[in-house]
């Protein structure tokens, strides 16, 4: 008689799709971004691309520390930008969300946006510098 009633409790979760996650006990869905979200996020950064900025061009030796120190500065902005994009309280992501967890989501993110490419293109619809 136990093993129904686990096999019951068992059977009324639901397994997570592809683009879903989970944020603390919050099942959050990865979206495309769409230009109002651009937007919206643009309005909540303001520290992570000049860290962003200074992890790129941090000697190989020392990129670990950096992107520690970085990450210590800019956790704040970071659960604010997940916010913005799962529609949670920053302050529930700040308090009940692991570091693991926020990784991955936005590491889901930039690949269901194709963000790499999308990186890419802009940089080369850029002007080249020009040689003297």
């Amino acid at each position: 008689m136990r093993i129904t009633v686990l096999f019951k409790r068992k059977s009324n979760i639901t397994a997570l799709s592809e683009h879903e996650i989970m944020l603390g006990e919050q099942r959050v869905k990865i979206e495309k971004l769409t230009i109002a979200k651009w937007r919206e996020l643009f309005t909540t950064v303001d520290k992570l691309p000049g860290l962003i900025v200074q992890v790129l061009s941090a000697p190989q030796e020392d990129f670990y520390p950096y992107v520690i120190a970085a990450l210590d500065m800019a956790f704040d902005e970071i659960a604010q930008i997940v916010a913005v994009l799962t529609g949670l309280d920053a302050d529930y992501i700040t308090n009940n969300v692991g570091v693991d967890e926020l990784i991955e989501y936005i590491t889901k993110t930039i690949t269901l946006n194709r963000l790499d490419a999308v990186a890419k293109n802009v940089k080369s619809l850029l002007p080249k510098p020009t040689q003297e």
